[in-house]
């Protein structure tokens, strides 16, 4: 958690709280006092060295937890622990000033209180991790704990299934106290509800009797649990693909009768589709041949007026040929 005000003092003096806090097991970085009011003196020295801009980052408080073991002494479990938070201290930010103290006012846990400088001792600069190396390095220190500290007894939080995500909040919920969150609940619900689906009518009648319902919002698939109204993405509880697993399996138990009435329902229509295609051809065809026949009629029409023609201009002619020689005769005869 970053601070945006040199709150140094103010963060100290809780941290050093008597009634909470174990002195012995303080952790000091690059720090050479032990009192509080020295140590809010370094710290504020070196953020001085920075340069002022709004909003701008001057220490970040981090907390280091685990749940109480029962093989082990409390007593070696907080040497433990004071070990761990040096070396998270040195891999998170070797060169900055860090302070800590070890709470044990908790029946379920310990945990470290840690104050980091923003900037390296003596540099105005920054020191700054991405969000991913962030995260890499929580991955590392759970991976180095259970490997190194057995007896210590921790369970695997932050890495656990692929695709899961787990947010600070309940990461250090779940350190703290070693309950289950209300997402691990919902998640073991559903998980229960996709190994006993048989279909998807099956799926949704679980679904409901267990106090969910499934929402879709366009690349989106969660769960809405109807007694809170709050989502839950499927992707951020590591089931999106189990869910995609599930409906390959149960969607062509639920669809056949759907799929073959939609089936006969193609066929249908195509054969439908096919008589009006032929239907149309064979009007095509007559339209056609109809023409066809028409055309022939007017050439033979054509012709036989064109024959009749002639022959009367053969008769006209021969007509008036004749009346010529009837005048040429006449005039002779005079």
């Amino acid at each position: 958690m970053s601070r945006k005000d040199a709150s140094f003092g103010q963060l100290i003096e809780y941290m050093s709280d008597i009634n909470k806090s174990d002195e012995q097991y303080n952790v000091y970085q690059n720090i050479y006092s032990k009192k509080g009011f020295d140590i809010e003196e370094e710290f504020k020295k070196n953020a001085w060295l920075m340069k002022k801009r709004k909003n701008g980052v001057y220490l970040y408080h981090e907390i280091l937890s685990i749940t109480k073991a029962k093989g082990i002494s409390l007593k070696q479990q907080k040497e433990a622990l004071r070990y761990i938070a040096y070396k998270y201290a040195l891999d998170r930010a070797p060169k900055n000033l860090v302070f800590g103290t070890l709470h044990d006012d908790h029946d379920e846990h310990l945990h470290y209180h840690l104050l980091i400088s923003a900037n390296a001792l003596g540099d105005p600069k920054k020191t700054r991790l991405s969000k991913k190396q962030f995260d890499n390095l929580k991955k590392d220190m759970e991976k180095h704990v259970l490997k190194n500290h057995p007896e210590l007894e921790q369970k695997v939080v932050i890495n656990r299934q692929v695709g899961e995500k787990l947010s600070n909040k309940e990461y250090e919920y779940k350190k703290r106290t070693g309950k289950k969150s209300d997402r691990d609940t919902v998640k073991d619900n559903l998980t229960e509800v996709f190994s006993d689906s048989k279909n998807k009518q099956d799926l949704f009648t679980k679904l409901s009797e267990s106090g969910y319902e499934l929402y879709i919002r366009g690349k989106t698939i969660g769960v809405k649990k109807i007694e809170t109204g709050k989502n839950y993405r499927l992707k951020t509880l590591g089931l999106l693909d189990k869910f995609e697993q599930l409906s390959e399996i149960i969607a062509p138990t639920v669809d056949k009768n759907s799929q073959n009435n939609n089936n006969k329902k193609d066929e249908s229509e195509n054969k439908q589709e096919k008589a009006k295609t032929e239907s149309k051809q064979k009007e095509q065809v007559n339209k056609d041949t109809n023409k066809t026949e028409n055309t022939v009629n007017n050439k033979d029409d054509r012709e036989k007026n064109s024959k009749k023609g002639f022959l009367n201009k053969v008769k006209t002619k021969l007509k008036r040929n004749k009346m010529r020689q009837k005048q040429s005769g006449k005039n002779k005869t005079r």
